[in-house]
């Protein structure tokens, strides 16, 4: 009878260069598809949207795509109901149907939220076969 010994090492080390490889690609597909869908108004959250990569003990590898623009969240996410109010000024000032007015106070409705990293990632694992899993 034949003995066969695995080299442990060896195969850690290709499934972990393979799954680093397809972690790259799938994550530059996300960056991609989220700067396609992410909304332009002067272009700056679009410019923003990057990968980074991290390594958990050598050995899981996580990337992360995001933005760090301070408004990106609220893009993506939404906003609830909230109370504006001015930080330097006495009166807050904006136009209203061609008018400007002053307010010392604007309740904002809120606003409905555009997932777009969300609708990236979902549009590139289908497309590679992947299943998302929520924690």
């Amino acid at each position: 009878m034949a003995r066969i010994r695995l080299d442990r090492a060896a195969l850690n080390r290709t499934f972990s260069a393979t799954s680093r490889r397809e972690g790259e690609i799938a994550a530059r597909q996300v960056v991609a598809r989220a700067k396609i869908l992410a909304p332009v108004d002067t272009g700056r959250l679009r410019a923003s949207i990057r990968v980074e990569r991290r390594s958990i003990l050598g050995l899981r590898q996580r990337w992360t795509v995001g933005s760090d623009v301070e408004y990106a969240p609220m893009v993506n996410d939404g906003t609830r109901p909230h109370i504006i109010r001015p930080k330097r000024a006495k009166a807050l000032k904006f136009t209203v149907g061609g008018k400007t007015v002053y307010a010392k106070v604007v309740r904002h409705p809120g606003t409905r939220g555009n997932p777009f990293l969300d609708k990236a990632l979902a549009d590139v694992a289908r497309s590679r076969g992947y299943s998302i899993a929520q924690r």
